[in-house]
């Protein structure tokens, strides 16, 4: 299957996708954010000699959050290693800034300080390392976070009255059926096309998508929590949830969370 770079909501982001897609490049690229030059070589010292990187995988590296900032805007990284306590903007003000505008970049933070775990929340991040830090630790978020890389950038290609379209799974938020017809939902658009919603849930369940009503199948990166009858999304929409499948959401959505949980 074709895997492509996560989008960034930005023109110039898709512009930068699709040039790297005409290169035929597939590589990972990894940010490395701190404002010591010694934690930054230690960093990629250890990134190197940890078997879960690719090959492929590009190492950048950022003195502080506005050159990060900057980097990303016009070369955007998919994983992101980022100092909490930094010298100018802060990690944390650095990571809402990147959050808000590109919502499936993976931060990884870096901190010597457990209170910042909590502060942080907010951010979604994938993963907190405590300095000083292990390579043991260092490998076993980045395996993650390829893992989670890779099943972002799947993509569902689908044609509509003999036009081609191709959705990056990360960007769909659910799709729903609605007689022959399939409406996928993204963050600002609809698309549609002829189809069963049992082959997409056999197709996208492996990716992360729950089958919460018969005619709804959900991105579960999207749910922010489970109510009575209605799934909220972190795009304030509530998607309708059928009671009976109640439980099935909830035990499918725990084991979910449990496997990215820091």
């Amino acid at each position: 299957m074709w895997k492509r770079i996560v989008a960034f909501g930005r023109k110039n982001k898709a512009k930068y996708n699709y040039e790297r897609q005409m290169r035929g490049e597939n590589l990972v690229r990894i940010a490395i954010c701190d404002d010591e030059p010694i934690h930054r070589a230690n960093l990629r010292a250890v990134l190197k000699a940890c078997e879960a990187l690719p090959k492929d995988a590009v190492l950048v590296e950022y003195s502080d959050g506005a050159s990060l900032l900057d980097g990303h805007a016009k070369n955007p990284n998919d994983i992101i290693f980022l100092d909490i306590e930094m010298e100018g903007i802060s990690g944390l003000e650095t990571g809402q800034r990147i959050r808000n505008a590109d919502r499936n970049v993976i931060i990884i933070f870096l901190t010597s300080h457990k209170e910042y775990v909590f502060t942080s929340f907010r951010l979604e991040p994938f993963g907190y390392i405590m300095k000083p830090i292990d390579i043991g630790e260092i490998n076993e978020h980045l395996n993650r976070a390829i893992i989670k890389h890779k099943e972002q950038h799947y993509i569902v290609d689908f044609k509509w009255k003999d036009k081609p379209y191709a959705l990056k799974i990360c960007d769909i938020v659910y799709l729903e059926s609605d007689k022959r017809h399939i409406n996928f939902y993204t963050d600002k658009n609809e698309y549609k096309c002829i189809g069963k919603l049992e082959e997409y849930e056999h197709r996208l369940s492996p990716y992360g998508f729950l089958r919460c009503h018969q005619s709804i199948l959900i991105n579960m990166n999207y749910i922010r929590s489970i109510e009575k009858d209605t799934i909220k999304t972190t795009l304030g929409k509530d998607i309708d949830m059928s009671i009976r499948k109640k439980q099935h959401c909830l035990n499918t959505f725990n084991e979910f969370v449990t496997k990215y949980r820091v």
